[in-house]
Order: C-alpha cells, then sequence, then structure tokens
C-alpha cells in the first residue's frame, strides 16, 4: 500500500460535534422557512451544490431563496452568505492535535497522504487556510472537479494525482455519502473513521468493514 486518502469533513475536522456548531440558528430559521422545504431542496439540488454548480455561496442562497419560497431580501441574503462562509473558515481552521499526530505517524510508515472530499466551493477555497493543507500531499474536492462521492471517477482521479492504482491505496472516511462503499468499489482498502461519527455502513461484502475507533489507532491498522 502505496497512500492513505482521507475524507474532510467529520474524519479529520469535525464541524458537527463542535458545541458552537449545535447552538447555531439552524438556516432554515434564519432563511424563514421550513425545514422540510430546506430538506426538499437539499435532495433536489444537493448534487449541483457538491459539483460546482453553485459559484459562490451567494448564488447558492439566492437560488435556495427562491425555490423555498423565502421572504428574506437580498441584503440579508447577502449577509447570511458571509456569515455562512465565515463559518466555514472557522470550522477549516480548527483542527484537533491528534489528527495531526495521526498524519505524521502516517507519513513516518512512508505512505503519501491525499484527501477526497464532497465540498461546496466556499469550502474548497477555506481550504487554503486550514492547518491542514502543509500536512497532506493531494487534495480533490468535489466541487472543483464537478464528481462526487461515491461515484468510483473522482477516487480513480484522485489515484491518478498521486501515481498510484487504487489497488495500493487505502480510503478513511465516516461513511456519509456512501463514500465506504464507493472506494471499495473503485478498488481501495476501505475503512471506517469512527471517531467523530460513529454509525452504520451499509456494506454489501462479505468481509467485514474495518473501523478505526480512535485516530490513535488508525496507523496500526496500516499494514
Amino acid at each position: 500500500m502505496k497512500t492513505v486518502f482521507f475524507d474532510l469533513f467529520e474524519t479529520l475536522i469535525t464541524e458537527k460535534t463542535r458545541s458552537a456548531y449545535r447552538s447555531r440558528v439552524p438556516m432554515y430559521v434564519e432563511m424563514r422557512t421550513t425545514r422540510e422545504k430546506m430538506s426538499r431542496w437539499w435532495e433536489v439540488f444537493g448534487e449541483r451544490v457538491m459539483t460546482g454548480g453553485f459559484p459562490d455561496s451567494l448564488d447558492r442562497f439566492l437560488h435556495m431563496r427562491d425555490e423555498v419560497g423565502s421572504p428574506v431580501p437580498d441584503p440579508e441574503i447577502a449577509g447570511i452568505a458571509r456569515e455562512y462562509e465565515q463559518w466555514k473558515r472557522r470550522v477549516l481552521s480548527e483542527v484537533d492535535s491528534a489528527a495531526f499526530e495521526m498524519l505524521s505517524r502516517i507519513r513516518s510508515l512512508g505512505l503519501g497522504i491525499g484527501i477526497i472530499s464532497n465540498a461546496m466551493p466556499n469550502e474548497a477555497l477555506a481550504w487554503d487556510g486550514c492547518p491542514l493543507r502543509d500536512h497532506v500531499d493531494d487534495a480533490v474536492f468535489s466541487c472543483s472537479v464537478g464528481i462526487m462521492k461515491p461515484d468510483r471517477e473522482i477516487y480513480e482521479l484522485a489515484c491518478r494525482r498521486m501515481r498510484v492504482e487504487t489497488s495500493d491505496a487505502y480510503f478513511v472516511g465516516d461513511g456519509n455519502f456512501d463514500e465506504l462503499r464507493g472506494a471499495e468499489s473503485a478498488g481501495m482498502k476501505a475503512i471506517q473513521a469512527a471517531w467523530y461519527h460513529d454509525q452504520e455502513v451499509a456494506w454489501p461484502w462479505d468481509h467485514p468493514l474495518p473501523r478505526a475507533e480512535s485516530m490513535e489507532s488508525l496507523p496500526s491498522m496500516l499494514n
């Protein structure tokens, strides 16, 4: 094995387990609509969001407002978009020390390190200020390449960029977007990262899905 690819959110960086996240006003409240309408918008347009179909946060929030019938005026929408971008920059600036220690141990094993993340354009921009940036060799964001997990093409693209075969790569993620099945289908060895988001993952193969319960335990699983 030559490379370890990581999911980013809820794997190397956590947003949803931060107390500040739990205290934030829900987006549907800010948009003066309902949770159901917001969920429906994401069901219909989520892939467009993640594959770069909206160039920036303002464009996305304007589209969302019109689709859900929100009464929020343009200036307020612009303020919501700015605050959201600031929040994402904050999320990507706060990295647990255990993540750096884990990556250092993986590097000492002679393995390359990459990221494959479903991400919105503002998250990809915020990556430039993330302290993890200097600890990985390459990062593939869905919004930048127009492909999202679990499409096998994004895993193959990431491996080509790192000049490795999929069979020579691990993929480590919490399991959202069916990413672990997608990685395994592409020929990678999938490992569930259960330290931030412990969830049941649909797994169609007879062999068990390896699970890393902590960042500290992951390097010893890479053999």
